[in-house]
């Protein structure tokens, strides 16, 4: 948990001591939060949904909506399978 106060320079600074793979996490939230904050209308302006920025590179999901409805069945699925016992 944060104690102090955060400023940029202190973000900078724990910037700093990430590794590569922490970095690109870090720049997925960043583009996570900036999709939080557009308007709608900026969005269908554009011609990009940014929400799909981190699956850019997968072939399955050129198809925005087709993909985000495959992954919303896989979850309700897997949040209903019952649970298997142990041993």
């Amino acid at each position: 948990m944060l104690t102090q106060h955060v400023t940029k320079e202190f973000i900078y600074q724990q910037l700093e001591t990430l590794t590569p793979e922490g970095l690109l996490e870090v720049a997925q939230f960043i583009e996570f939060l900036q999709f939080r904050v557009q308007q709608p209308a900026q969005m269908v302006n554009s011609g990009e949904h940014t929400a799909f920025g981190v699956w850019a590179d997968y072939p399955e999901a050129q198809d925005a909506s087709a993909f985000a409805a495959k992954l919303r069945q896989i979850i309700e699925a897997s949040q209903d399978a019952q649970p298997k016992p142990l041993g």
